[in-house]
């Protein structure tokens, strides 16, 4: 069953790699900067070991290779893979439903 979060109650998104460092930081200042374009200020963004991930991510973006680990760490999270840090798809989805204030639902 895919996991949901109404866009209004979305507070915090992390991005999570293998070690939260280089990769992770980078793609979490790309959708800060998207985030506050979009008027979504409010919402904080960070990054993290997906092994260190904290229950109040709502939602997590990991590379497919660190997906099922990252489900299995937070399970109560929508969940978002992608394949390559400088392009992921899963921003665009997050910032469209939020502006029509849908739910974001995990692929």
């Amino acid at each position: 069953m895919a996991h949901s979060v109404p866009a209004a109650s979305v507070k915090k998104i992390v991005i999570a790699c293998e070690a939260g460092m280089g990769s992770s930081l980078m793609a979490a200042n790309k959708l800060k900067q998207m985030l506050k374009k979009a008027g979504f200020q409010d919402i904080q963004v960070t990054h993290s070991p997906v092994r260190a991930l904290t229950e109040d991510a709502q939602i997590v973006l990991s590379h497919e290779g660190l997906s099922a680990m990252a489900r299995s760490k937070a399970p109560w999270a929508v969940c978002f893979a992608f394949k390559n840090f400088m392009n992921i798809p899963a921003y665009d989805k997050i910032i469209n439903a939020l502006k029509a204030g849908e739910d974001i639902v995990e692929d």
